[in-house]
């Protein structure tokens, strides 16, 4: 069954001709016609399916992306939620990680990056040119120090391909932001027909300089910004990405009452399904490169 965002496609191959007809007719330029937003092209899928983690790691993010041989993580949470982190890597034998992403440097998202690197062999550390002069941040400089590994920071808008047909690609953070939730790795992922989007906690003004650029941002599932605060997922950023399913990653009953209600209301009234580990436990989402599945640690 196609989702949202073949089905627009397919409208947009549609009009396109239409339009190009129209302008010609006019002799008038139209504004962006003749440059489309700029896409991942659909890849091959093979036996393999993709399988995206949002892994429970309470008040804060983690993300494991696996293909084949192929393994990304995005975030580890806080300190203690390290050991956790590190165990489930484990238990899912990954041996060695391709790519190590830290979205920014707030404690619920590198907390628990000491704990991979020491454990977890990794080929590529990204992090954004954005520090914070914490204890934090300190001890994942120092577990990359022994690990012999340099931090790099990943070509905005440039695709990295691995194990043949998974497609990577950041598309954030767009300069220095005064707001250190701005400074946000964005990270885009595709296989096949499928797109996911994980967004950190990049808010509203990392969100628009985004959408300035064109990219085609549509996608399956929706990683929310800001484990769910009205800071981030404006209309705007909702209405190009146009997700099927959003995953939020929060923690039971936390103090800043994430997820919002505002946004909440606003996935439901655009028809998205949402998803959210303080109720659900870890969320997995199985793409076979056509179709997404999503299926939960424990019941609504």
């Amino acid at each position: 069954m196609p989702t949202k965002r073949q089905k627009k496609a397919v409208i947009r191959q549609l009009l396109v001709p239409v339009l190009l007809i129209i302008a010609a007719l006019l002799y008038q330029p139209v504004m962006g016609l003749l440059h489309p937003a700029e896409e991942i092209k659909d890849t091959t899928p093979d036996k393999n399916q993709l399988v995206v983690t949002y892994l429970d790691v309470g008040q804060g993010d983690a993300t494991l992306i696996s293909k084949g041989n192929f393994h990304m993580l995005i975030d580890a949470g806080k300190n203690e939620r390290g050991a956790t982190v590190v165990e489930y890597l484990k238990s899912q034998k990954i041996e060695k990680l391709d790519v190590l992403v830290g979205t920014h440097p707030d404690s619920d998202h590198i907390g628990g990056l000491d704990d991979v690197l020491k454990s977890i062999p990794t080929d590529t550390v990204y992090l954004p040119e954005a520090k914070k002069e914490t204890k934090t941040y300190q001890q994942v400089e120092e577990a990359l120090q022994e690990a012999e590994l340099v931090r790099q920071m990943p070509e905005l808008g440039k695709s990295y391909t691995y194990d043949g047909n998974v497609v990577i690609r950041f598309l954030a953070p767009e300069r220095n932001y005064k707001d250190a939730n701005n400074n946000s790795l964005v990270v885009q992922v595709a296989y096949g027909r499928n797109r996911f989007l994980m967004m950190g906690d990049a808010e509203e003004e990392s969100e628009n300089d985004i959408i300035k650029h064109s990219y085609d941002l549509e996608c399956d599932v929706l990683k929310v910004g800001h484990h769910g605060s009205y800071t981030a997922t404006s209309d705007a950023f909702l209405h190009a990405s146009n997700p099927a399913y959003a995953v939020i990653s929060c923690g039971e009953e936390n103090s800043y009452g994430h997820p919002h209600a505002e946004v909440l209301a606003k996935l439901e009234e655009d028809d998205v399904q949402v998803y959210r580990t303080d109720t659900m436990g870890t969320i997995v989402a199985t793409s076979d490169g056509q179709n997404v599945r999503l299926s939960t640690g424990k019941h609504k």
